[in-house]
């Protein structure tokens, strides 16, 4: 319901999550990205994660494997999964926790400058089942940005 809100109160989402409060959203480094797949993948935490653009959507589930940071990108080069994202155009990142009928379903959300959703991570679930503790441990891990 989170993005009926943004839209009924003309409030973009980097906006939303810092209005949204402590218990729904926190802001955390921009290399949270990196810290949370390394930790994926050090514990062997099946992820997914959403790369969109206005014409489409990928969405990985499975394991991030093989992580090979390369100048300012941080790469996935996985046999089934892709990743090249810039870090040094992550804005900001935050922490996010969803009310769903299945429990609270914990994201990671990076931002560019302009407010624009770069990628989205979560465990590893389906509808109708809990997420993954271990995501939800690597996550709430992240150390706190003061608050912007």
């Amino acid at each position: 319901e989170f993005h009926g809100l943004l839209n009924k109160f003309k409030v973009e989402r980097v906006q939303g999550l810092r209005l949204a409060g402590e218990g729904r959203a926190a802001r955390v480094p921009a290399g949270a990205l990196r810290t949370a797949c390394e930790a994926a993948n050090s514990r062997g935490v099946p992820i997914m994660v959403f790369v969109g653009n206005p014409g489409m959507i990928q969405i990985h589930t499975g394991p991030v494997e093989n992580l090979k940071p390369m100048g300012p990108w941080f790469n996935v080069l996985d046999e089934k999964f892709n990743l090249h994202l810039r870090e040094d155009h992550i804005d900001s990142a935050w922490v996010v926790w969803k009310p769903t009928e299945d429990g609270t379903v914990t994201s990671l959300e990076l931002f560019d400058k302009d407010g624009v959703l770069i990628a989205t991570l979560f465990g590893k679930r389906k509808p109708g089942v809990p997420e993954d503790e271990a995501w939800r441990e690597i996550v709430n891990g992240l150390p706190e940005k003061e608050a912007a």
